[in-house]
């Protein structure tokens, strides 16, 4: 089977081969097993490259028969290196694997893409973990509550990771939310306004609870390479609130 891929994870195994992960066009997320070629030639598969790929077997692990770049790498480097690190890590701890997402391969294209475009980084992570979430089935509803109810502009919500959104009326919710926000930011959200300063910093909030909640608290290490920027807006019961400018 031939596959269009991109190399992800790379890491020793036998005298002369290493094990890869590697996200395909056709069949999702592959582990397999690559004879490197002889000695004077001995060059590891690398990152951001589209390669043509032959595979072989049928088990979860593949033997990887053949490799060709198809197009020149990316170069990233600084912020955008570590933001792709990132997206990398993601991938391989939420994807099943051998499972065809062509969406998600347009994805973590158009991302490197942009990346190596020099575009602002923290947009381009979020949009990324949008498409990534709705594409596994588990995005976050920012347009209704969790009853389906349409949101309201000025209404405020409490946001739960299990119920959704439930308007806030001043109560003391029995369950900490995640997070309050007014409908209007939410709206916002929905409809992608990366360049609005709450809808960003919302995302970034949303995401990193949402992330953590589906990994089971299991840590994201390439975290630590990106610039650490606690919230700073406000609280409201200890818990950050996000309203309309």
């Amino acid at each position: 089977m031939r596959v269009s891929a991109y190399v992800i994870h790379t890491r020793p195994f036998q005298d002369g081969k290493i094990l890869l992960d590697a996200l395909t066009l056709e069949q999702g997320l592959i582990r397999g097993v690559w004879r490197l070629p002889k000695k004077e030639a001995r060059i590891i598969p690398g990152p951001f490259l589209c390669y043509e790929m032959e595979l072989s077997g049928r088990g979860d692990l593949k033997t990887v028969k053949s490799l060709e770049s198809v197009k020149a790498a990316a170069v990233l480097e600084g912020l955008s290196l570590y933001a792709a690190f990132y997206v990398h890590e993601l991938l391989e701890k939420l994807l099943p694997a051998n499972l065809p997402l062509p969406e998600v391969f347009a994805l973590y294209q158009w991302l490197i893409d942009s990346l190596h475009s020099g575009v602002v980084i923290a947009p381009l992570l979020r949009r990324f973990e949008v498409g990534l979430f709705s594409e596994l089935g588990v995005g976050v509803n920012m347009i209704s509550t969790g009853r389906g109810e349409p949101l309201e502009a000025r209404q405020l919500y409490q946001f739960h990771y299990k119920f959704g959104l439930r308007p806030y009326h001043g109560e003391i919710p029995k369950q900490t939310p995640m997070l309050f926000v007014e409908g209007q930011v939410a709206l916002d959200y929905h409809a992608g306004k990366w360049t609005d300063k709450q809808v960003l910093s919302l995302a970034k909030e949303l995401h990193r609870n949402w992330l953590d909640s589906l990994l089971n608290g299991k840590p994201i290490v390439s975290r630590r390479l990106l610039p650490k920027q606690p919230f700073q807006g406000d609280r409201h019961l200890g818990v950050p609130i996000f309203r309309a400018v």
